[in-house]
Parts: structure tokens; sequence; C-alpha cells
């Protein structure tokens, strides 16, 4: 374990894995996923949402989505709409539709659960884990380096 704390990104992302229904291991390894992504800063909440999506094998509940987004977290309509992908009539939707699902003690309930989520250590991951994206890039200039060497060699010993 190492004493590596996530950022103020990372804990919200992690808050809002958690209201969505993922569990706590699988809500912090996303967190820390999606935060690496390159464009967290304007599109944190969206890239969470869909990696929600994509562990659910229903695909999501697009209502309690917004719902989670506007009611719980306290999002607001123009920042749950680009979370969701949706516009802001479509939002406002949703959100008739979860007034009929849901009531304010259902908000108190969950907000009570994902706002006692304190964030620990984080366990580095693996080296083996992490793929080299340039790794064949690499090999083949390695590969092409060999080759002319042997070449030059060649020309030295036999001539040209």
């Amino acid at each position: 374990m190492s004493d590596t704390k996530p950022d103020p990104g990372q804990v919200r992302t992690c808050r809002l894995l958690l209201a969505l229904g993922m569990n706590r291991v699988d809500a912090e390894r996303t967190a820390r996923k999606v935060r690496d992504h390159h464009s967290f800063r304007t599109r944190g909440g969206r890239l969470a949402v869909f990696a929600y999506r994509d562990s659910d094998p229903d695909g999501g509940d697009r209502v309690r989505e917004a719902w989670v987004l506007g009611s719980v977290l306290g999002w607001g309509e123009r920042e749950s709409a680009i979370a969701l992908d949706c516009s802001r009539t479509a939002l406002r939707g949703h959100l008739e539709q979860a007034s009929t699902r849901f009531d304010e003690v259902d908000a108190r309930a969950l907000r009570r659960i994902v706002d006692a989520y304190r964030p620990g250590p984080l366990e580095e991951e693996p080296p083996e884990g992490r793929e080299d994206p340039y790794r064949f890039i690499r090999s083949l200039g390695w590969i092409a380096v060999v080759v002319i060497g042997l070449e030059v060699l060649r020309r030295l010993v036999v001539g040209p």
C-alpha cells in the first residue's frame, strides 16, 4: 500500500460512482482510471457515467442517473445534462419520471451514504497491469536498428 491520496476530482468521481450503485473497490479503481483520462477536467462526470453504464449489465437507468446527479449530489442542470449526454429538456423529463419513483427521504438516505465515503490510501497498480501503448512501436524501432547495424557490419566485412 502506498500513501497516495486521491485528488478532490477523483473523490467526487468515486462518490458519483458509489451513488450510481457501483461497489467501493470498483468505484475507486474506475475513478482512478477516469481521473487519468486526458479530458477528465472538462468531461469527468460524463466519463464516470459512461464507465458506470459499461459496468452495469442493463446499461444503466437514465432516470435514476438523472435523479442521483440532481437530487442526491446537487449537480446543476447543465452539468447533469452534459454528464448524461442528453439535452436539458430530456434531463427534465428524466427528473419528472424520477419524482414518481423517488422522494426526498430516498435522496437524504443516499446522500448520507455517499457523504460517509472517505478515501483511504490507494493501492498502486502493479506494473504488469499497465499496458504501454508504445511498446510495439519501440520494438519495431529496435528491430530496425539491429537490421541496419547488421547491414553495416556485413558491408564492412564483405565489402560493397
